[in-house]
């Protein structure tokens, strides 16, 4: 059975359940995924980010900090968090307190009242958790660049929101937010452990034992977004000058997708031998932070490369960066080449999957976005079907430098 593989089940009151069972281990990873994240912020950005907090200020009968010591105490771990399209609640436990782990999990995402005195206090939290960001200056960039890239689109909504939206948002706000996502549709309970299959049913069951009123299915549509590029300076007090460039992408369902993220992997991916990383940091020392990403979502993607150095290599980091870029639209690979880089981002992706934490995560999504997940297997197998020409083709589809835009971050002179 591939490590991925895993088993579905539906609960009577439609609470759908996956279940990995894993070569012996003495943890168990578990959680719920529900198909709700910032985009889905509508009038109040940030409120599912808010939401993710306000699930450990306390339920129907545990205070807040029962609920935080709930699992600590056994030496376990209850978190969460949000990205731009989903929502994870999970645990982390010996396998021997999964029914513990259970009864928190149900309990958080069930039964939380979001009392308004901690909703008070937890949004000084979330702004010193803002402020955070944005004096960390890779971080701040990577936002401002998505909000300016998808302008006018959900995906613009920064997680976190800001100070004014995140004032706005008040507990029935909240419950509402709940009423709306985290019903059966939209989410999906997955465990990652070696337990029996009897096992986890009769515990999630035992604990999940809800009513939920009957809703109109979700009907999730593309959105109309009109990009426009843009090239944006910006000073700043940081004393290392930031830049991104970018441009829209292929969404996770484009048949061209596994040649974008074998070519990102190979122009700016992980590994020390990314071009990117030979040109600018090995060759020249221009740079120590230099990379490239691919980030697909439901109906768009994004495409971008980041560095930061000095302010006097900046432009002829862009230069070399460019240069890179271009090599790829207009040289094919050689079949070594080729052989190398396929074996390198399937070996990432196989280590990649022994983290069970992101395998709970990759099948809960694949479960709400496509009815199922696909195993590390396939995946594999999409690229090493990739040709030459499947890559160039990619390449000069994907890297339009008309369609590129650029924020800088420039010290101040």
């Amino acid at each position: 059975m591939s490590r991925s593989a895993y088993q579905i089940y539906t609960l009577d009151n439609g609470l759908r359940v996956a279940h990995v069972k894993t070569p012996s281990s003495a943890l168990v990873h578990c959680g719920f995924v529900i198909h709700a994240g910032s985009r889905n912020d509508g009038d109040l950005p940030g409120i599912a980010h808010c939401l993710e907090h306000m699930f450990f200020k306390g339920t129907q009968k545990r205070k807040t900090y029962h609920v935080l010591n709930h699992l600590e105490v056994v030496g376990g771990e209850l978190n969460a968090f949000t990205t731009k399209e989903i929502t994870t609640l999970y645990a982390s436990v010996q396998r021997t307190h999964f029914k513990r782990a259970v009864d928190i999990l149900c309990d958080v995402a069930f039964r939380s009242v979001f009392p308004e005195n901690e909703l008070k206090k937890e949004r000084l939290v979330i702004a010193d958790e803002i402020q955070m960001y944005r004096d960390t200056p890779e971080e701040n960039i990577y936002d401002e660049f998505q909000e300016l890239l998808f302008e006018n689109h959900p995906l613009a909504h920064n997680i976190l929101g800001d100070t004014d939206s995140l004032n706005k948002i008040q507990r029935n706000d909240l419950l509402s937010f709940t009423q709306q996502n985290y019903h059966p549709d939209n989410m999906v309970f997955v465990v990652v452990g070696s337990l029996s299959a009897d096992r986890v049913l009769q515990t999630v069951n035992q604990f999940s034992e809800v009513h939920f009123p009957k809703k109109e299915p979700l009907i999730r549509q593309a959105i109309p977004w009109n990009y426009k590029s843009f090239r944006t300076v910006k000073e700043s007090d940081f004393g290392q000058a930031y830049a991104i460039m970018g441009l829209p992408a292929y969404s996770e369902t484009h048949p061209k997708r596994f040649a974008l993220m074998l070519l990102n992997n190979l122009l700016g991916g992980p590994g020390m031998n990314s071009r990117l990383n030979l040109s600018i940091r090995e060759k020249y020392g221009y740079a120590y932070n230099i990379e490239s990403g691919y980030q697909p979502y439901s109906d768009a993607g994004m495409f971008h490369c980041y560095i930061s150095c000095e302010e006097k290599y900046m432009q002829k980091s862009l230069q070399l960066i460019e240069k890179e870029i271009k090599k790829l639209k207009d040289q094919k690979l050689g079949k070594v080449q080729l052989s190398q880089a396929k074996s390198q981002i399937c070996g990432q992706l196989l280590m990649s999957n022994e983290n069970r934490s992101g395998l709970l995560i990759h099948i809960g999504k694949g479960i709400l976005k496509y009815g199922r997940a696909k195993n590390i297997e396939e995946t594999i197998a999409e690229i090493k079907k990739l040709t030459t020409e499947d890559l160039q083709d990619a390449a000069n589809e994907s890297f339009d430098f008309d369609s590129f835009s650029y924020l800088n971050y420039a010290p101040t002179k």
